[in-house]
């Protein structure tokens, strides 16, 4: 992958404001093929139709009926392995041994920046946006 435009995101956030915002920035970093999903419920729906080829899933973790947690531990199960992103206010250790514990493969704490958003999909897609 050579860049943002050529991932295919999933943004899972049931806050219309964080929904709106997180798509701003991932647009403003040339994401295209971006799809969201305002509950976990909807977003496994989504995922099982394409039969889980995102390349990312941007995820909140507090959701109500199905949390980021409850999405991560469905999807693995399903032995989808989508890079997923965990967007939590719970920074907790507790909680990040939990999210590793079901092979998340990075979070960020909320609030987050721009920056820190492109920082970590630089990380997780070794992409070079130069």
């Amino acid at each position: 992958m050579t860049d943002f435009k050529d991932l295919w995101v999933l943004l899972v956030e049931d806050d219309t404001y964080s929904q709106r915002m997180t798509q701003m920035m991932l647009r403003q970093y040339g994401v295209e093929k971006l799809e969201t999903a305002n509950n976990g419920a909807k977003a496994l729906e989504m995922i099982q139709q394409v039969k889980g080829h995102y390349d990312l899933i941007v995820s909140d973790w507090n959701m109500p009926e199905v949390t980021g947690l409850d999405l991560l531990k469905a999807i693995r199960e399903m032995g989808v392995r989508t890079k997923f992103l965990m967007l939590t206010s719970n920074a907790g250790k507790e909680f990040v041994l939990q999210a590793r514990e079901h092979r998340v493969d990075a979070y960020i704490a909320k609030p987050f920046s721009s920056l820190q958003l492109k920082q970590k999909l630089i990380a997780l897609f070794n992409i070079r946006p130069w």
